[in-house]
């Protein structure tokens, strides 16, 4: 076996990438036994030196190779992954089958097609359009609505991001499935969220935003950005079941078509490529309603142009580590109140109206509550409104989600 081409071919690769990873840390540190020293060996091979614990990791991971060949074998990143596993194990057997394990789970993220990971970065895309409107359009002038900065975070799950011991404590929260077992796409949205105004205001292209993004390594506050995550997952799961609702109140489908008959087989826990398109909204004549929240831990009902009336967000500690980019204070915000629930306003383009002080609405939806009259017929007079479609990716996080 080990005179063949992919063995040798695939020993080179995979000591490649263990004698780079983790290096500063004393348990993947050079020892005199196995690697000499790393001045020695940069010098004759451009690669530091190695030790008993790395001389495993290679064990373990051209073993994986051959477990895994018929599927995937071993692919660059993979390293990353297994040093914080080995780290807590620190033997050999173990540490092997919960690697193999977790590989189940991150295989679609190393596809030689790349197609697990374009559905993360589509879905991360409809995220953030979602939640924050303005930083989306300013990602697509910048030609990075791709969100490839986002490629590392998600690839290896933020492992060169965080120092050690906080890259163990987010993996458990993340192996937790706490709210969704996509909850790592939350802590990228909440770590953009906090930097928003700096890529609106100062970012220009595709590599300003690639550059800051990955600038941000070893400056990221792990409980800053948890509890933004949790913030972000029910403010956008908020703005999605909203949505659905209205559209099913309209015999209009919630998400893509095409989905449904995609859902029996998609078992990957990664969205769909295929159905996971761009959430699409027509604002051009519509304007819809805001309603306020009921109580104060409720996250505030917003427009579907996504503009929520600061007037009626909660100010809670928690909502404070987001920024507040795109959400727009419309005039008379405190006024703005109908509730969805009680009355789904026609989104159709209507005649202004005049609310008797001079303030001219050009929608019934934008209108104040107090000129939506309770008997008008357009309330609840069956359109074809411009409502947003919602991705079937979006649609199953929140639909597998945590329901309470």
């Amino acid at each position: 076996l080990k005179e063949t081409p992919d063995f040798v071919e695939q020993s080179s690769r995979i000591e490649k990438d263990v004698l780079r990873t983790d290096r500063t840390l004393p348990l993947f540190a050079t020892d005199s036994m196995y690697g000499g020293n790393d001045e020695s060996n940069l010098n004759e091979t451009g690669l530091p030196g190695s030790s008993a614990t790395l001389e495993k990791m290679k064990d373990i991971l051209m073993t994986f190779h051959y477990y895994d060949k018929a599927t995937l074998g071993y692919v660059q990143g993979m390293s990353d992954l297994l040093a914080p596993i080995y780290s807590v194990y620190q033997d050999e057997p173990t540490t092997f089958w919960a690697f193999a394990l977790f590989m189940k789970r991150m295989r679609p993220h190393f596809l030689r097609d790349q197609s697990g990971m374009q559905d993360e970065l589509t879905t991360m895309a409809n995220l953030v359009e979602i939640a924050n409107p303005q930083l989306f359009q300013h990602l697509e002038k910048c030609d990075a609505s791709n969100m490839f900065c986002c490629y590392r975070w998600l690839l290896i799950w933020f492992k060169r991001e965080f120092g050690f011991e906080n890259i163990l404590k987010l993996w458990e929260v993340l192996w937790t499935d706490y709210l969704t077992d996509r909850f790592v796409l939350f802590v990228a949205l909440a770590v953009l969220q906090r930097h928003s105004d700096v890529i609106i205001d100062h970012l220009r292209s595709p590599e300003d935003v690639l550059k800051y993004v990955q600038d941000l390594s070893d400056t990221i506050d792990l409980n800053d950005a948890l509890k933004g995550a949790e913030v972000c997952f029910y403010k956008v799961r908020h703005r999605v079941q909203t949505v659905e609702r209205i559209r099913k109140q309209r015999g209009l489908p919630m998400f893509t078509s095409s989905a449904e008959s995609q859902d029996s087989s998609d078992n990957s826990g990664i969205g769909d490529q295929a159905i996971a398109g761009h959430i699409t909204k027509d604002t051009s004549n519509a304007v819809v309603p805001v309603t306020s929240p009921q109580t104060d831990s409720e996250v505030p009902l917003i427009s579907f142009d996504w503009e929520e009336p600061k007037d009626n967000v909660s100010t809670s500690s928690s909502e404070d580590v987001l920024s507040s980019v795109g959400e727009d204070n419309p005039k008379d915000a405190s006024n703005s109140k109908i509730s969805i629930i009680s009355r789904t306003p026609s989104l159709s383009p209507s005649p202004e109206a005049d609310d008797g002080k001079g303030k001219k609405w050009s929608t019934e939806a934008s209108r104040p509550a107090d000129i939506v009259s309770a008997n008008d017929t357009n309330a609840n007079a069956p359109q074809d409104p411009s409502l947003p479609e919602i991705s079937y990716s979006i649609h199953k996080i929140f639909a597998n989600g945590y329901q309470n």
